[in-house]
């Protein structure tokens, strides 16, 4: 039986990570072995973005990427307020999917425990290569890096963007380089590098020129996704 996209709307939109009206992100990971469940997953919680009357209080949009490795389905949630997500994650009847409310859904069940962890978006380096209006995003390098707390997390990006600025130039013309957002945990323990590039080739180019050596001196943390659904209020 063939799989059901999402809709032309859905598939086609895409979410303002550094949105203002956004002031918490959660980032929810589902691992998924193998295409079939993975595909299984995301269509699960495509179906429940699709029904935005049900959505809980405070939930202004949420998307749905796959991994290329066809292992990991990511979930990324916008929210008015941080009260909103603690109450939707007191009130929720199951750990998953975690902090959209959906309670039970077998379909959405990983082969894994879910993990899934608050942000509050940090700054955002956007590319000058490209021409106005920036075509669409289609490959997302995902990082996710340990900190120690707040100011460390705060300290160490500030660096990184630095260092990059002396080696690689303050104007950062990178080939399909969208923009770079990057977002730190509310208890400032982590760290989130979320990328937005035109094409595969092109975000593999800029990970093999930038972020390389970061990604080796942290054991090697990031993925590449691809957009399946964004859904908004």
């Amino acid at each position: 039986m063939p799989h059901p996209s999402p809709t032309t709307a859905a598939a086609a939109a895409r979410p303002a990570l550094d949105s203002p009206d956004s002031a918490v992100a959660l980032v929810t990971t589902v691992p998924a072995a193998g295409p079939d469940r993975q595909r299984a997953v995301a269509e699960a919680v495509a179906r429940h973005g699709e029904d935005a009357d049900a959505w809980p209080r405070g939930l202004t949009s949420l998307t749905v990427y796959l991994d290329e490795q066809e292992d990991t389905v990511l979930i990324y949630t916008q929210w008015s307020s941080e009260q909103d997500l603690d109450l939707d994650l007191d009130l929720a009847e199951a750990p998953w999917p975690i902090g959209v409310g959906l309670g039970a859904d077998e379909g959405a069940v990983g082969s894994g425990e879910a993990t899934a962890t608050a942000f509050r978006h940090y700054r955002t380096v956007r590319g000058t290569a490209l021409t106005e209006p920036a075509p669409v995003p289609e490959s997302f390098p995902v990082a996710f890096f340990d900190t120690a707390d707040e100011d460390a997390a705060r300290t160490w990006l500030d660096g990184l963007l630095t260092s990059e600025e002396r080696s690689e130039g303050e104007d950062r013309a990178y080939p399909g380089a969208v923009a770079a957002h990057l977002h730190i945990s509310l208890d400032g323990t982590k760290v989130l590098s979320f990328s937005e590039c035109l094409t595969e080739d092109q975000a593999v180019a800029h990970i093999e020129a930038v972020w390389a050596p970061v990604l080796k001196e942290f054991g090697d943390t990031g993925r590449l996704y691809r957009h399946f659904g964004t859904y908004v209020r």
